[in-house]
């Protein structure tokens, strides 16, 4: 099950699509972590790109927002680059394979893929998740208005 509202906010230290590691306990702010199945689906680049398209008003709320899959960085990049993501970190959930998505109660063991989820966080807590249906798209601003209510 998700992580809910108040409950233990994990730490990760993943690489992005360049291979730089991010270490949550260094990102000012608040955190939204925007998890999709895996790179190269169309539902998956197009969250991805209303991130990116949405990255400055996101920021401008005290969030940092991140992509987050199952996928190795190196094809994160390839991916990234080939989407147009120039802002937005696409962290690579790989090594090892699925453990920030497992903390956070969404990782698929038997297909071997995180759910579609997203979760907005501080340091301590979980502020808001919600958890899609595969096929789903999040919309953004829907995410965008409990980044206001919070």
């Amino acid at each position: 099950m998700i992580l809910q509202k108040g409950d233990q906010a994990p730490s990760f230290n993943l690489r992005n699509q360049a291979g730089d590691k991010i270490d949550s306990t260094q990102v000012e702010g608040r955190i939204l972590l925007a998890f999709h199945p895996l790179a190269f689906t169309s539902v998956c680049s197009f969250q991805m790109m209303d991130l990116e398209y949405n990255y400055d008003r996101i920021k401008e709320k005290g969030v940092t927002p991140f992509g987050v899959s199952v996928d190795a960085h190196p094809s994160k990049g390839v991916w990234a680059s080939s989407i147009g993501i120039k802002k937005l970190d696409v962290l690579a959930d790989f090594n090892p394979k699925g453990e920030l998505a497992e903390k956070i109660g969404i990782y698929v063991e038997k297909a071997g893929i995180s759910s579609r989820a997203v979760v907005l966080m501080d340091q301590d807590k979980v502020i808001w998740s919600k958890l899609y249906d595969k096929p789903q798209r999040p919309d953004i601003e829907e995410i965008i208005s409990h980044l206001e209510d919070e």
